[in-house]
């Protein structure tokens, strides 16, 4: 049985909108083709971000740890999503800087 690309803990980046390269994580499935994301910060728990599937791009990441019942009673889920995602936007913002780079050379040999 193949594993849902976008189940509640997931990680995902924003592609369109004024969000785009940011990361998120899957906090409910709404309907069909969309889903809610939060990041802590900007986005939290208590008002999280309805997006369409076609708009994220699914990580290979997964953090259901910070959804836990007990985050979610304490009031600490958004702190908890905020110290799972920091890592991972480190390594995502280089990654981008990489490809921009990239590009820039690419345009400029032509």
């Amino acid at each position: 049985m193949k594993a849902d690309a976008y189940e509640i803990g997931r990680v995902v980046a924003s592609r369109q909108g004024h969000d785009r390269n940011r990361l998120f994580v899957v906090v409910a499935l709404v309907g069909e083709g969309q889903v809610l994301i939060a990041d802590g910060q900007t986005r939290k728990l208590a008002h999280p971000k309805r997006k369409r599937l076609k708009h994220l791009a699914a990580m290979p990441h997964h953090c259901a740890e910070a959804l836990t019942p007990q985050h979610l009673r304490a009031g600490t889920a958004d702190a908890a999503i905020r110290k799972a995602l920091a890592p991972l936007t480190a390594q995502h913002n280089n990654e981008a800087k990489r490809k921009t780079n990239k590009e820039e050379c690419a345009l400029v040999q032509e």
